[in-house]
Formats: structure tokens, sequence, C-alpha cells
């Protein structure tokens, strides 16, 4: 019998089926992890009730937003690696270490974005936008940027907790977020009780407060004397030999997530709209489904990088491999249902936001590619999470990067420039093409099992077993453990 453990306990054992373990910690993690997308398919909604321009400019300014902090954010992402490779380890004290490297990294990071205030508007007439759309991306774009630093707060945090598997109070903040973002976007954006009808940037606004609350639920969880006394989660100061390892684990995830956002920003904000404006507000409300589809998967993705983590912790590479494959299968089966719904009701889910009837059209084609794309979504999602709780970030970063600039960005835009006939289906297939290639890439490496032979903490590693390097260069096996 596999020896499992209790996601809410400091460490003991438990028997648990496997399925039991991955959704308890999946289930909250998923909540939390659609939390921000949710809050921007709110304001989306809210603000189609006073214009699809409005609606549209939140959304591709939630995208650039979302590009600015990537780096950030996707190096936070490492923060469950260590702390649950620490939890498994029992190593408790290095958990709540490893929660303040992140929380330092995000002020600092954070204050950097704050370059997106002057520049809104640049960027946006840069992608050729009309001089309406360019006005209101610009006015959503500079409240969100103002909570940056709180977000990146928001996320060291709730990597910190799933990684120590208390993902109930990372629920908890989130439901509270959403609630927070609803009511106040419906204060500030339609001016009830007496608030300022303030449209596209209240509906920013009812964003940035409800990430603000997140933050507030979820500190005052880790400030508890009982999670400060196992976690040491007050011990606040900078421990530099850390913060380099989260920054030499973490820099390849950050760049991988850049490279990403900003590929797909380009494919939707440039190649997108050359075809028309209905083309790029069609394109904008079939990302929302996705979106909305792929970000409870992420938070399976999440709770895989933790499981990982905690087994290599416990020198247990039979049980994360096993994981990683269940939580693949979760997914696909989600992602396959919500790719059906897609197809099957195209039509409807484009009039929840536009009755233009070339919108329609346009946006009925782009649900069928959305559809195709959700099962390799689905791979990759699982996988580069369970390679990340490895700590095999350099290798997974590269090939996306490539893959996603030669292909989605170079190959789209050459077949809207010689080949235009086909309208947005040319740059959609080659996007779909990539989403293939990558999903596979990533099971095949998963599966050929290098990832086995990473080591994170060379103090805790055998004598024998070289640290420095990323990690994804160690050649030297941690001794594991393949019994059951």
């Amino acid at each position: 019998m596999e020896q499992r453990l209790d996601p809410n306990s400091a460490g003991g054992h438990a028997e648990r089926r496997p399925i039991v373990e991955l959704m308890a910690l999946a289930l909250p993690t998923v909540a939390q992890m659609a939390s921000y997308t949710l809050m921007q398919f709110a304001d989306r909604w809210m603000l189609a009730w006073v214009g699809d321009l409005e609606a549209m400019a939140a959304g591709t300014a939630g995208i650039v937003f979302f590009c600015a902090i990537g780096f950030g954010f996707g190096v936070l992402l490492v923060v469950n690696t260590l702390v649950a490779q620490s939890f498994g380890r029992r190593d408790f004290i290095s958990a709540g270490r490893y929660l303040w490297q992140g929380i330092w990294f995000a002020l600092l990071f954070g204050l950097a974005t704050m370059f997106l205030y002057p520049l809104a508007e640049p960027m946006f007439r840069l992608m050729g936008h009309e001089a309406k759309v360019v006005a209101l991306e610009s006015e959503y774009l500079r409240v969100v940027a103002l909570a940056g630093t709180v977000k990146l707060v928001q996320t060291a945090a709730s990597q910190f907790l799933l990684g120590v598997h208390r993902p109930m109070i990372v629920f908890v903040a989130t439901a509270l977020g959403v609630l927070v973002n609803l009511f106040f976007n419906w204060l500030l954006i339609f001016g009830n009780w007496g608030f300022p009808r303030m449209g596209v940037s209240g509906a920013a606004w009812g964003t940035n407060f409800a990430v603000i609350v997140e933050v507030l639920v979820m500190g005052a969880y880790m400030a508890r004397p009982a999670m400060a006394r196992l976690f040491n989660t007050l011990d606040w100061k900078p421990n530099w030999p850390m913060f380099w390892t989260l920054l030499r684990v973490g820099t390849p995830a950050g760049f991988q997530l850049v490279w990403d956002v900003m590929a797909w920003m380009v494919f939707m904000n440039v190649i997108i709209a050359a075809y028309g404006t209905a083309a790029l507000s069609a394109n904008s409300f079939a990302f929302t489904y996705m979106h909305v589809s792929f970000m409870p998967a992420i938070g399976v993705g999440a709770a895989v990088t933790a499981l990982v983590g905690k087994y290599i912790g416990m020198k247990r590479h039979d049980l994360a491999a096993r994981r990683a494959h269940l939580g693949f299968f979760v997914v696909a089966a989600y992602m396959v249902g919500c790719g059906s719904l897609f197809y099957v009701f195209r039509e409807s889910l484009m009039k929840v936001f536009s009755s233009d009837p070339e919108v329609l059209r346009i946006g009925t084609v782009l649900l069928i590619f959305c559809a195709v794309y959700q099962i390799f979504d689905a791979m990759f999602i699982v996988y580069v999470g369970a390679l990340r709780g490895a700590g095999d970030t350099l290798v997974p970063a590269l090939g996306q990067g490539v893959l996603v600039w030669s292909i989605v960005v170079g190959g789209g835009g050459l077949i809207t420039r010689y080949a235009p006939q086909y309208g947005v289906s040319g740059p959609w297939t080659l996007a779909t093409i990539f989403g293939a290639i990558l999903g596979f890439f990533l099971l095949i490496r998963f599966n050929r099992g290098g990832w086995k032979k990473i080591v994170l903490h060379p103090e805790h590693a055998s004598a024998d077993s070289p640290p420095g390097g990323f990690p994804v260069n160690v050649l030297d096996s941690v001794p594991v453990d393949e019994s059951n």
C-alpha cells in the first residue's frame, strides 16, 4: 500500500486514494487559479452592458498587464516547487523561508511594473488600434498596474499555501475576492449608490480591491501563531542562498511564461487585428472562454506541481510520476468536455458578448479551433506543472519559446500577409498545430524521466551530488526508493 501525506496535516501520513489526494488539493487550487480570470470575465461581461469596445478593451489590456507581470508570476510559481519539496522532506522551517524569498521578489519586481503607467497609450498605439480603443485600453491598464505588486505578493502567498497543502484558505480568500470584485464592479462601472460612473476604470478598480482582499485573508492565516511556529512564516529576513535558488530555478519558468504571453499578445493584438476590428473583438471573446476553461486546468497543474515536489522530497519518484499521469487524465476529461461545449453552443456563447453579425460569424469559427485546442492544452498544462515540480524548467522554457514564436507568431504573420484569403482560420490552424507539438514534447520529456536526477537542495542531497548551475543541468541522482 502506498504511503500518503495528509494534505491537512503538517507531514503526518495517512492512507488516501490517489484521486482523493489529487482532488483534495486541486479543487481549492482550481478556485484560486480561476479567480483572476473570473474577475476579468466579470469585468468584460459587465462592461459589455456599456459597449462592445469597452468589453474588448478590458480584455486586451488585461493580457498586456499579465504579460508585464508574467516574468515575476512565472518565477513565483516555483515557490510551490521549493516549498513542496521542503514539505516532503519535513523541513518546515525552510518552507517558511522560501515564502519570504518569494515575497521579497514580488515586492522588487512589482515596483518595476509601474513603467506601464506612462507607457500605456504609446504601447497600444504601436499595436495599430483605433484611437477610441487605445484610450479605453490605457484607462484600464493604468489602474490595474497600480496593484501589480499586490498581485505578485498574492501569488507568492498562494503558492506557499499550496506547497504546504493548505489549499482551503486559498479557496476562502478567492471566494471573498470574487464577491468583492463583483460588488465593486457593480458600484463603479455603473455608478450605483451614488458612486461615480467610471466604466472601464471602475472594472479595473474592482479587480484591484479583490486582489487586496485575497492578500489580507491569506496573510492573516499565515501570521497565526500555529502557522508561525510550524512553518516559520514570520521569518521575514532575506536569505540570499534561498533567494538565489528561487531565481535560478524560477528564471527559466519566468521567461517561459513571458515568451508565451507575449507571443499570444502579438497574435491577438497584431496578427488577428490585421483582419479588422470585428475579428479582434471575436478573437478577444473566444480567448475569454479559453481562459475560463484552462484556468481550472492550471489549478490541477499547480496541484500536480505540489504533489510531484512533495513526493520528490520524500524520495518517491514513482509516486510523483503516477500523480502526474493521474492529473493528465483528470484535466483531459475536463478539457474535452469544455471543447464539446464550445463546439455545440458556439453561437450562443458568442451572443453573450455581442450581437454584431460579423463578430458572431468570425467568433463561431474561432470557437471550433478553441474546441480542438483543448486536449493539447491539457497535455501542456499538466506536464509542464509536473516538470516544474521537479525543478525541470530550462529545457521546457526554451522549447516552448522557440515553438510559439516560430509557429504562432512567425507562421501566423506570414500566412496573414501572403494568404489572407483564409481569414482568421489561417493563423489559428498554425496555433493549433503549435499546441499539439508542444503538448507531445512535454509528455515525452516527462516520460523519459530525466527529472528524477535533478537536485534543487544540494544540502539535502548525497555527498557526491554536486550543486550549482540550473537545476535541469544537474546530472547526479538523488537516491530514490522505488518500492511501494
